[in-house]
C-alpha cells in the first residue's frame, strides 16, 4: 500500500497527539517530523475539517485530539 506524503503526514500528526493529553503547536510537530510547516498547517486543517483534530486559537495555541484518544 503506497501512502500520499499528505496521509503519512496525517497519520503522524494523530499519533503524535495520542501520546499527549495536551495541545501541541503545529510548529513543533514539523521540527519532530523534519517538514515544512506550511505543509503540515495544510493538513492540519484537513484533519480539523474532517473533525478529528480541534485547533485551538492563541499564544498557546496548536492542535489537539477531537475526541479522547
Amino acid at each position: 500500500m503506497r501512502l500520499t506524503l499528505q496521509t503519512d503526514y496525517a497519520l503522524r500528526i494523530l499519533m503524535a497527539l495520542g501520546r499527549t493529553e495536551g495541545v501541541i503547536a503545529v510548529d513543533v510537530l514539523a521540527k519532530q517530523f523534519g517538514a515544512s510547516k506550511n505543509h503540515l498547517m495544510k493538513t492540519a486543517q484537513a484533519l480539523a475539517a474532517a473533525g478529528f483534530v480541534t485547533s485551538v486559537r492563541g499564544r498557546a495555541g496548536g492542535i489537539r485530539l477531537a475526541e479522547p484518544a
